[in-house]
């Protein structure tokens, strides 16, 4: 079941390309912390795979190392956009602050991804 802030109509917006990518992901909320794996992940935020449910337009703060394109942890502030309960169960967060260099590197990794699929 897809919850979102607009249960009337769900139009998927995306700005930026995902790619699949399984990655820790430590997740920050005031009085609560978990690490969960990341579905995928784009320059624009990241699904998570998670059952704990977090009402949409929560903010939280998310680190996560991508070995392949940094040697630091990525780290962002996000916002929960949309609660999956059916299919892929978890949390879309979109990045709502996120150094620009982070942010290219994630879509550097999605452009290439992306190029590798259409050979």
């Amino acid at each position: 079941m897809l919850e979102t802030g607009m249960e009337d109509e769900f139009v998927e917006r995306r700005l930026y390309s995902r790619i699949p990518v399984s990655v820790r992901v430590r997740v920050r909320y005031p009085d609560l912390e978990f690490v969960v794996p990341s579905v995928d992940l784009s320059a624009g935020g990241v699904f998570l795979d998670t059952d704990r449910r977090l009402p949409v337009g929560t903010r939280v703060c998310l680190v996560f190392s991508v070995p392949i394109i940094a040697k630091y942890p990525i780290r962002a502030e996000g916002e929960v956009v949309r609660l999956e309960s059916s299919g892929k169960v978890g949390l879309a967060v979109r990045f709502v602050d996120i150094s620009d260099d982070d942010r290219a590197l994630l879509g550097e990794l999605a452009e290439k991804a992306d190029s590798l699929r259409q050979q």
